[in-house]
This record gives structure tokens, sequence and C-alpha cells, in this order.
């Protein structure tokens, strides 16, 4: 489908170096063949990475020229950091988050862009994902979030509104309220929660937009003791931003540290059965 009738956009990704080669073509391949193209795909590769991974990102630059920006960062600076300076690089007003073993659905865009025309004024438009392991028709959970802006307004209290590897951002809003920037894990939940304290315009669609690649030390990762300075800092934040009061912060940072103090298989199973319906 032509671009025409919709506005110019980026693509940005970020890849580092445990990445696996054959997932990264597959994502880039699910970018590439969109029934909407993207204008520009920035990929920030994060640190030094092998030459398997250096060697997929080439071929596809060769076969995409004029679209490809591929940005190096002299060491890893993990993904908040990364995705901040590769928003520096993107050309257009609109910046399509993708990770880097995801796999697009092949209208993921043209829904996307719909929403923008139709309200040009949003900020973010995400979407829902499904999870798989091995082959992409191997679905083991979803995450659903809430589609309506006022609902989304009152998810954001406890959970990360958006599914990351699904939204489309909007450049000028993202950059007014300070970027991404180094937040452990919830570089995105921090980014959020800024687009909401300011009262910008967002929505999530009804459709799937992105397949999420999951492995089996997702739940483990969620529990990190590492996590909790940032969630105890993001529910600060979110308290002087009057989206919680005194006693929601209070009851989130309890539900938080529940989180991280709860077995892996127990966290697994509470994600999978409870939260992602």
């Amino acid at each position: 489908m032509s671009n025409d009738k919709f506005p110019a956009f980026s693509v940005l990704l970020s890849v580092y170096k445990d990445e696996e080669p054959a997932f990264l073509d597959q994502a880039l391949e699910s970018i590439e063949d969109q029934t909407v193209k993207p204008n520009q795909i920035v990929a920030v590769v994060d640190g030094p990475i092998g030459s398997e991974l250096d060697a997929v990102l080439k071929e596809h630059q060769n076969q995409n020229t004029d679209i490809y920006t591929i940005v190096r960062s002299p060491k890893n600076q993990g993904l908040g950091l990364a995705l901040r300076m590769g928003t520096e690089y993107c050309k257009y007003d609109w910046i399509a988050r993708m990770d880097s073993d995801d796999v697009s659905v092949p209208n993921r865009f043209e829904l996307q862009l719909k929403a923008v025309v139709n309200n040009p004024q949003l900020a973010i438009v995400g979407g829902q994902i499904d999870e798989f392991t091995g082959e992409v028709n191997h679905i083991t959970g979803k995450r659903l979030v809430p589609t309506g802006q006022e609902d989304i307004y009152q998810f954001v209290k406890w959970r990360s509104p958006f599914n990351h590897p699904s939204v489309m951002l909007n450049k000028k809003a993202i950059l007014d309220v300070g970027n991404y920037q180094a937040n452990g894990k919830l570089e995105d939940y921090f980014l959020w929660s800024k687009v909401i304290i300011e009262k910008y315009p967002v929505l999530n669609l009804s459709e799937v937009l992105v397949h999420m690649r999951v492995d089996t030390g997702m739940y483990g990762r969620r529990g990190e003791w590492a996590n909790l300075k940032q969630i105890f800092k993001l529910r600060r934040m979110l308290y002087r931003g009057k989206l919680v009061s005194r006693r929601e912060e209070l009851t989130g940072d309890f539900v938080m540290v529940a989180n991280v103090i709860v077995p892996a298989k127990l966290r697994e199973l509470i994600y999978k059965k409870v939260l992602h319906k």
C-alpha cells in the first residue's frame, strides 16, 4: 500500500551481543514486509556485537539501502539509553518501536497510522501482543492492555499500560517529556508515565500488533532485586504527578515488593493466568 495517505515514520530498534541472528533476521523481515513500508529503520548497535549479527544487519541494509540508519555505540548502554540515542537519529515525526527478536503482524503499521490520521494529537498508539516460544504460531500467552484513554490513565497506576514492542510514538511528545532514560528495566513504564502526567492523548488498538518472543528466563528477570530501586522511584513519580494517591503509592510499593519475593514459577503462573488476561 502506498505511503502517500499516511505520515512518514521511522522504526526504532536496539541490537546487542546476546541476540540470536536468526531472530533478528525474522524481526527485520517483519518490518520490511509491511502493508505500509517504513520510511526509515534506525538500528542502534548497543556495544560490540558478533560478526553473525553484524552480517544480518549489513545484509538487510544492502537490500534496503535507502531506509536503514545503523547507529553504533562504542559500549553497551542498556535499552533505555540506546533508544534515547536512536530517537535522535529518527528523521520523522512518528517512531514505531520494535524489539530485535519479535515479529510484527503484516498490517501493524497500517492499523497504527490509520489511528494517527484520525487523531494526529496522539502521543502513543499501542496495541495487544501475544507471546510465543519457538515458532510464531506456538502461542503460549498474551498481554492485553486497555484501549480507551481513561482506562489507560487508570491502568498506569498499577501496571505498564502499553506493550513496549507494539507502540508508535509521536517524537515531539516523547522529546517534550524527556525522552527515554536509564531506568533499569522500566525505561518504557517511566516514559508512558511522563506522557500521561502531561495529559497527552493516548490509545491502544484492540488488535494484536506484535508476536512477542518469550524465553524461560523472562519471569525470573522480573523478580530481580535490582528492579526495586527503579520501582520505588517510579511510584514516587506517579504520586508527584498526581496519578496516584499516597495510599495507592504505598499499596503499589507493597505489591511490587511481593512480586520480587515470590518464586519465579509462581510469578510466571500469576502473569500468565491473571495479569496477561
